[in-house]
């Protein structure tokens, strides 16, 4: 892995961290001062190809980044559009349950107003 790609990854895994790319270039530059905008952008591109990141759409902002590819859902304000992940246990199965085959993934997003913005 290259020391920008690592740089990148390390930004996205931040616990709790959803940065936006521009973000991600920002805090990309506080480890390396020399990394461009397009590499950032090129090596998101190929973390989330490679299955090692996953992109969060965002409506009305930019899109965010996500370490985590178990399955989970995201909680999304949509006043401040904070995202914070959560799980509902035995989700994953019950859909597979449901759809009566093996679920690969899913982006379930909840739209709610946090504490902080209510």
């Amino acid at each position: 892995m290259t020391k920008q790609r690592a740089a990148v990854l390390e930004v996205v895994s931040r616990k709790g961290c959803h940065y936006s790319a521009e973000e991600i270039f920002e805090e990309a530059k506080k480890i390396l001062p020399e990394i461009s905008r397009a590499t950032v952008y090129n090596n998101l591109h190929a973390l989330e190809r490679d299955r090692v990141i996953r992109r969060i759409t965002a409506e009305d902002s930019s899109d965010r980044y996500d370490s985590s590819y178990v399955p989970h859902g995201h909680l999304y304000c949509t006043v401040c559009g904070d995202i914070k992940d959560f799980d509902i246990p035995n989700f994953h199965s019950s859909l597979s349950e449901i759809a009566d085959t093996e679920i690969d993934s899913y982006e379930l997003k909840v739209r709610y107003i946090c504490k902080k913005c209510k």
